[in-house]
Order: structure tokens, then C-alpha cells, then sequence
């Protein structure tokens, strides 16, 4: 391979790292980490420990692993066009709130280091610790 060559597309290189990362960086920013703390289980323990229950349930589900499939997991359809535009924040947090009092309800929890927590629960301990880490 010539200098030329060389210099070029390690150029290129280096720019598409920046842009992907850039875009990772504004993607995580704001309103999604809002989303990706849980409210009442933020109040009995810290983050450390929200964190930790995030990795724990990240092993039991593998399939589960990645930030934008738990993101789309939490939100429907509808609030996830909505966070896109970043409006109408507390809709969709509420509507978090009512999918995990739905799954205590129908019995969807899961066991995560001795914390009973609803699927949903479950699933932003899992969107904070990869935001976090």
C-alpha cells in the first residue's frame, strides 16, 4: 500500500470512529438516561446497586444485551417517535411506571439477586447499566 494510500484511509478511518461515537454520545444524552433510571427501586438502593442488578439480569437474558433493543422493550412504539423529537417525557415515564405495576399484576417479575423485580424493572436496571458502564 502507497503512503498516499495509506494516510487516506486511515483518515477515513479515524473520522467514521469520530462520527460513530458522536452519535452514540447524542443518542445516550438527556432523555434516554432519564428513562433508564428506575424511580421507586432508585429510592432503596444506589446506583451502584441498580447497576449491578442491570448486569445480573443482562446474563439471564443475553438476547437482551443491547441498549437499543431494552429501549424498545420499555417504550411503545408511539413514545419512542416522541423521544426522538425529546417531548413529552413524563408520558412516557408514566407509561413505564403503569407497564411495571402491569407486569406485578399478570406476574411477570423476575428474580434478580434476591430483588423481585417486575420484567420491565428489570429491563432499565439492564438500560442503566449499559448507559452507565
Amino acid at each position: 500500500m502507497k503512503r498516499r494510500s495509506f494516510i487516506v484511509v486511515s483518515v477515513f478511518s479515524l473520522f467514521g470512529i469520530g462520527v460513530f461515537s458522536f452519535i452514540r454520545w447524542i443518542r445516550n444524552s438527556g432523555n434516554v438516561k432519564e428513562l433508564a433510571n428506575p424511580r421507586f427501586l432508585s429510592l432503596l438502593c444506589d446506583s451502584s446497586t441498580i447497576r449491578t442488578l442491570g448486569r445480573a439480569y443482562l446474563k439471564l437474558k443475553p438476547g437482551e444485551n443491547g441498549d437499543d433493543i431494552l429501549l424498545n422493550d420499555l417504550l411503545t412504539e408511539k413514545f419512542h417517535k416522541k423521544l426522538l423529537e425529546r417531548t413529552d417525557m413524563l408520558a412516557a415515564e408514566s407509561q413505564i411506571e403503569e407497564r411495571i405495576k402491569q407486569d406485578f399484576d399478570s406476574n411477570n417479575i423476575v428474580i434478580v439477586q434476591g430483588w423481585v423485580l417486575s420484567v420491565t424493572e428489570a429491563r432499565q436496571c439492564a438500560f442503566f447499566s449499559i448507559l452507565n458502564s
